[in-house]
């Protein structure tokens, strides 16, 4: 297994792949103008693809679904949206991660302050992450230790070996179990500063999760109480362990115990993409959008059809568990 490019290799394929793909200058005028020969170039255009530098889509059957993100969109009011196929459940998270870091790297801009939330999908792309330019990245949330796996930052230390991009970390658990704990945390100059660079930033990145049972993993991490204590007070979703109800509003239940970006950082982000994955998830994406942390959604197939048609999503169901019933029968 060959090892992983560096991210000064990763900025020169991105470089090649831009001249190739975008600008159109063919491998022999890439040869002279970089001292390498066209087989050469042929090799690196390659590796691009290979190492998730380049993605490549076909666009000849995605009417469908560029038809449904522009529905979506509207539907939700916000500037555009993403629709991520379902298809394969086992790489779901995957494929959900690497659609984010593409949208980042096409957005990313010198001088930026990016913002990303830490979350289980990222993650599970951090090895496609980009070759940003120069630029600030903050980590919006602290990490979370679930069952006996110990927090995961990889997107971050892979972000953090590119030497263009300046690490904001937040060396902190999201969540904590005592108020006096976070506030103590908060108070510490490397997490304030992390936690008040988040005041400005020009895009964000951030999970939107469902306050109920295995939808959220901040869920998962409170106690039995709190849980309730959350749904008592109207809670329907949670982004970076900020809940809010269904027509938007913060709901308070744990915030001084957690160490995170706040929704009105979120609010005040001149670009926040949200981040959602399955049809359960719908209500709290509704819920991000009327709070008005949302401009873009990236979701999947599943979670877009119930949003735009949630009856005939539930039909579909179904009909599918009915044919299941009768082949078994």
């Amino acid at each position: 297994m060959s090892a992983a490019p560096t991210a000064r290799h990763r900025r020169f394929l991105a470089q090649l792949a831009r001249e190739h793909y975008v600008q159109g200058s063919s491998k022999v005028e890439l040869g002279k103008a970089h001292g390498l020969s066209r087989f050469q170039i042929a090799r690196l255009l390659q590796e691009a693809v290979d190492s998730g530098v380049v993605t490549i889509s076909i666009e000849a059957d995605a009417t469908d679904e560029d038809g449904m993100a522009e529905q979506l969109a509207a539907a939700l009011g916000l500037s555009s949206a993403i629709v991520v196929e379902d298809d394969n459940e086992s790489d779901a998270a995957q494929r959900m991660g690497r659609a984010a870091l593409s949208y980042v790297d096409l957005r990313a801009r010198p001088g930026m302050r990016i913002g990303l939330a830490w979350s289980r999908t990222l993650d599970a792309a951090a090895e496609f992450a980009p070759a940003l330019p120069r630029c600030t990245v903050v980590q919006l949330a602290g990490a979370l230790q679930l069952g006996s796996h110990r927090p995961s930052s990889g997107i971050f230390a892979r972000l953090g070996q590119d030497a263009a991009v300046t690490m904001v970390r937040l060396p902190a658990p999201l969540l904590v179990t005592e108020a006096e704990t976070a506030a103590d945390l908060s108070a510490l100059p490397e997490i304030s500063g992390a936690l008040a660079a988040a005041d400005d930033l020009d895009l964000a990145v951030i999970s939107v999760a469902a306050w109920a049972e295995e939808q959220s993993s901040v869920w998962e991490k409170c106690s039995p109480e709190q849980r309730a204590a959350g749904v008592a007070d109207g809670a329907v979703a949670e982004a970076s362990g900020r809940l809010f109800n269904a027509a938007g509003a913060d709901v308070d239940t744990i915030d001084d115990r957690v160490i995170a970006v706040t929704l009105d950082q979120l609010r005040h982000a001149a670009t926040t993409v949200g981040v959602a994955r399955g049809a359960q998830r719908a209500e709290a994406v509704r819920a991000a959008c009327a709070a008005g942390i949302l401009d873009v959604a990236i979701v999947d197939e599943a979670l877009a059809r119930e949003i735009l048609d949630p009856a005939g999503s539930q039909s579909q169901t179904a009909v599918q568990i009915t044919a299941q019933t009768e082949e078994s029968s």
